[in-house]
């Protein structure tokens, strides 16, 4: 088996390697569990939030990984009372199955910080995946934009010159005599007052 070190480290370099997904939560909590490293259990109560059988678990594994889950799972409840995440799968499992045993504080204390420091994670996952999107249908309303004024070859020598490319000669031509002269129009406050009175005279009408 590939170590983990080893694969993160080619990750970093560029070299991606497939390995299989899961098709459940309830497979990834066993493998979790089969592991018997206190290292991985806090990942558990984040699979708690979603949909979660532990029927199928129980069915699936034998008595010590159950008493392994057992006490996440009361951990996770607390943890979810204490951040006001109503979750009744889980509240209903412990209260169905009878669920007892007892937590000491640093052990919850140990779940709780690596719960919230997941959660933030995803958070700023979540908030940088939007910031992207933001930022892709700002460069589309650019473009079309662009495109409504300016001509595909002057689309081309524009783009040339935010890459940092060399013009020709021509292009270099073009660009002084045909597309600069547009673009300070368009900067021009004046000019841009002047449209906003028309656009706002256009509505009223």
């Amino acid at each position: 088996m590939i170590s983990a070190k080893l694969a993160k480290y080619l990750e970093q370099k560029g070299f991606m390697l497939d390995f299989p997904g899961y098709e459940s939560n309830e497979q990834i909590a066993i493998d979790i569990l089969k592991e018997e490293n206190e290292r991985l259990y806090p990942a558990i109560p984040l699979l708690l939030q979603e949909e979660f059988d532990y029927e199928k678990i129980i069915k699936r594994t034998d008595k010590k990984l159950i008493r392994r889950l057992n006490k996440v799972i009361l951990i996770a409840a607390k943890l979810f009372k204490s951040e006001g995440i109503n979750n009744v799968n889980i509240f209903g499992i412990v209260k169905r199955f009878k669920i007892k045993g007892k937590i000491t504080e640093n052990e919850f204390k140990y779940y709780y910080d690596s719960f919230k420091e997941a959660k933030q994670k995803q958070e700023a996952i979540t908030q940088g995946f939007l910031k992207g999107q933001i930022l892709a249908r700002k460069k589309l309303t650019l473009n079309k934009a662009l495109s409504d004024i300016f001509a595909p070859a002057k689309m081309r020598i524009m783009e040339k010159i935010i890459n940092h490319e060399k013009l020709t000669n021509t292009e270099l031509k073009y660009y002084y005599r045909s597309i600069r002269p547009l673009a300070l129009a368009i900067l021009d406050e004046d000019l841009r007052g002047y449209l906003s009175i028309v656009e706002a005279a256009k509505k009223i009408n």
